[in-house]
């Protein structure tokens, strides 16, 4: 049936990456039409024996189209496809950096714990690395 959603819970399985330059995150900027709830269940340990915690980013849904021209400017990206629902670009330190000191736009970054649940209201773009 077209248009049909999805009914029911997701389950989403993520490697461990950095926020160095060139990293690609666990899941790239995107953004999704509806609410979502997220909920971690379980995370390996660091080679330290820390915790291992995902780091989101979240933008304000009011800062979209400034994101998008950032992202067109910043990797070329043509006016064919939308640069945030394409799912192709992840946020490192340094071009969080240059967006802010470019476009005055900042993420606001939650770290998730087992147990914790983060909420992201529809139209907010986001990333996570784990």
């Amino acid at each position: 049936m077209m248009g049909a959603s999805v009914k029911g819970p997701k389950m989403y399985v993520a490697l461990a990456t950095t926020d160095e330059e060139g990293s690609k995150g666990s899941t790239r900027l995107h953004m999704d039409m509806a609410d979502g709830v997220n909920i971690m269940v379980h995370s390996e340990p660091r080679p330290d024996g820390s915790q291992g915690v995902a780091a989101w980013d979240l933008f304000r849904a009011e800062d979209a189209d400034r994101l998008r021209r950032f992202l067109k400017r910043r990797f070329g990206a043509n006016g064919q496809h939308d640069p945030i629902l394409s799912q192709q670009y992840y946020l490192d330190a340094e071009l969080r950096k240059e967006l802010y000191d470019d476009y005055g736009i900042k993420s606001h970054r939650v770290y998730q714990r087992p147990g914790d649940a983060v909420f992201v209201p529809a139209g907010c773009a986001h990333q996570v690395r784990i």
